[in-house]
């Protein structure tokens, strides 16, 4: 797709300078193609740059990119020789599964990493679960297959020249804190859909993790600051630029009828050009359900 609209990159590649360090994920097969869309990305000024070797799609399998990547080692070596080539400095990762289908023992994945890594690539992050590529949604896939840990922790001490991060089923801070104790040997954890669900949570990584005391806003403030945001970039009312707002009061009470007012405004006609309006015009609906929520900070 990237490739394929080079006339309009902007759609997909556009981020706001404050959001440094920040990575992008490619997902296909064509050394070629992956190569040509690396350099677009690499122009755009992106810190890293992520090959899909996880998603379990129909179209993935289609495809043979995502997690069908995983059953062709030197399909991926193929791919990051020639992004290398393109990106110059920018480090090339991959994020992948333990696993796919029947493939799915620790020496198949020790071998998957071991001849990856021998084309550059020194960071892999690991969905602690296999992927099945026939039986299973892309839902099913996040959550239904083992999560396996230990596989991740011993990769990291069978190769101590590379980096490795945990990804999958984490959702508190203290589960974050246990992964990355120092015997684990992991270079970091990643987190999303948590981040989708309950974006409060991000608040306390910045303050308990990277002791960033600067950050203690209320939920009202981020909301209204992100409307600012939302209002320089957006010249229609977008759904999706709505959406990280969706769940910021999780947890709270009435926060569905909240979720709806944004959810139902961003289709109405009154707010098509206006998400600052939308966005302001759902604080002060919740103000009068559920005021003290708004005011909350993590102290």
């Amino acid at each position: 797709m990237l490739v394929q609209c080079i006339p309009r990159p902007d759609k997909f590649l556009r981020y706001n300078s404050n959001e440094h360090p920040i990575a992008v994920q490619l997902g296909g097969s064509d050394p070629e193609r992956m190569a040509k869309a690396a350099g677009i990305c690499a122009a755009y000024g992106y810190d890293e740059i992520n090959i899909n070797c996880g998603c379990p799609s129909p179209k993935v399998k289609e495809g043979s990119f995502g997690a069908a990547l995983m059953l062709n080692p030197p399909g991926v070596c193929a791919i990051v020789d020639a992004m290398a080539k393109t990106v110059g400095n920018v480090p090339v990762t991959v994020k992948c599964r333990l696993g796919v289908d029947d493939h799915d023992s620790f020496e198949e994945l020790t071998k998957f990493v071991a001849t990856v890594s021998s084309s550059g690539v020194k960071h892999f992050i690991i969905h602690a679960r296999k992927a099945f590529l026939d039986g299973l949604n892309p839902k099913e896939n996040r959550n239904v297959p083992l999560l396996k840990y230990d596989w991740v922790y011993e990769l990291a001490r069978t190769f101590p020249g590379l980096e490795f991060s945990l990804n999958g089923g984490l959702k508190s801070i203290e589960e974050m804190r246990e992964v990355m104790g120092e015997e684990k040997k992991l270079a970091g954890c990643m987190i999303g859909r948590v981040a989708y669900d309950n974006p409060w949570i991000v608040g306390r990584i910045d303050r308990e993790v990277y002791g960033d005391q600067g950050c203690d806003l209320s939920r009202k403030e981020i909301a209204l600051k992100y409307s600012e945001f939302v209002d320089k970039e957006a010249s229609t009312c977008n759904g999706i630029l709505i959406k990280p707002l969706i769940f910021l009061f999780a947890g709270e009470k009435d926060s569905n009828k909240y979720r709806r007012f944004l959810a139902e405004g961003s289709r109405e006609e009154k707010y098509k050009g206006n998400p600052k309006q939308l966005i302001e015009d759902a604080i002060e609906h919740f103000s009068q359900l559920n005021p003290s929520a708004l005011n909350k900070t993590h102290d």
